[in-house]
């Protein structure tokens, strides 16, 4: 086959255009840090950067998630604190009022403070966060709970078709892929269930009726509330746990995609200054060789 002049210039040129454009690439890769920029560069490389960005996106949603669940626990376990702190300071006044020495007047007395710890129950019931009711369940708009007119009403507050609902439910918060995790109880649970604020009316109402028998039976349900509360704490404390090992858990996830995202887009700035060198230098060389060859002439064979 005749090479020709022409031949090598352009065959010259375009090996010489392909090192340069080696050279400027690996000089980008160094001055961004980052080697993967377009899809084209490495396809298998960059689908799996779109996998891991979209997986870093949901970490922080959940984390997000923890976080408000969290502060919802917090705000959960002060109510439950508050709720028997409050129960305690009923069998208190159950105690005091049982024995021979209490008369009708200080049965009176401590049924008045009675009716304001079972009105201290309901707002704790009622405890809100933002605009939503801590305790509403899945009618978080709503407040759960009132303070009945009568002994014979409930306490709840909500209505269905016309009919009094306990409140039910609960708001759920995703903490991890296909992990889903109620933060808190709802009023029925709470309050209601508990019997929590029956044995704090049923209290009362021996109280207003000078009832001795009555009064230490109302003790016995405060006191069986007061427990069911203490569980409702241990149980909610088993959450906190769940949503803690679930964040650091997260932590650990995102960690390793940090690192192996890095690995697949950022440069290797040592390997890159190192390539470029060597680019430069037969890129270097060979602009050397293609000027001593398109140099000649007719006169360098006579």
């Amino acid at each position: 086959m005749r090479v020709t002049n022409q031949m090598i210039t352009r065959n010259s040129q375009a090996r010489l255009q392909t090192g340069l454009q080696g050279i400027d690439r690996l000089r980008e890769d160094i001055s961004s840090g980052v080697s993967l920029r377009k899809v084209s560069d490495d396809p298998t490389a960059a689908g799996t950067v779109v996998r891991i960005d979209s997986s870093m996106r949901a970490i922080n949603q959940y984390r997000r998630n923890i976080d408000l669940g969290l502060a919802r626990a917090s705000r959960q376990d002060v109510v439950l604190d508050q709720l028997s702190n409050g129960l305690s300071r009923a069998i208190d006044l159950g105690i005091s009022q049982a024995n021979a020495t209490a008369t009708a007047q200080t049965r009176l007395i401590a049924k008045s403070e009675v009716d304001q710890l079972i009105s201290i129950a309901v707002e704790l019931g009622n405890t809100k966060m933002g605009d939503e009711f801590l305790f509403g369940g899945s009618r978080a708009g709503e407040s759960p709970l009132r303070v009945p007119p009568t002994a014979s009403d409930g306490f709840s507050a909500l209505t269905l078709a016309g009919n009094p609902v306990n409140p039910s439910g609960s708001i759920t918060l995703e903490i991890g892929e296909g992990e889903f995790l109620a933060s808190t109880h709802n009023a029925t649970e709470v309050f209601l269930s508990s019997n929590a604020l029956e044995s704090l009316r049923a209290l009362s109402t021996a109280l207003g009726n000078n009832d001795v028998p009555a009064i230490q039976a109302a003790m016995d349900g405060v006191t069986a509330a007061s427990g069911q509360v203490q569980g409702l704490l241990g149980a909610h404390g088993a959450r906190v746990n769940a949503m803690e090992s679930a964040r650091a858990s997260l932590g650990a996830t995102e960690l390793s995609l940090t690192g192996y995202r890095s690995d697949l887009r950022d440069t290797d700035i040592e390997s890159a200054i190192a390539s470029l060198v060597s680019k430069q230098t037969l890129y270097q060389a060979a602009m050397s060789a293609t000027t001593r060859i398109l140099g000649l002439s007719l006169a360098n064979y006579l």
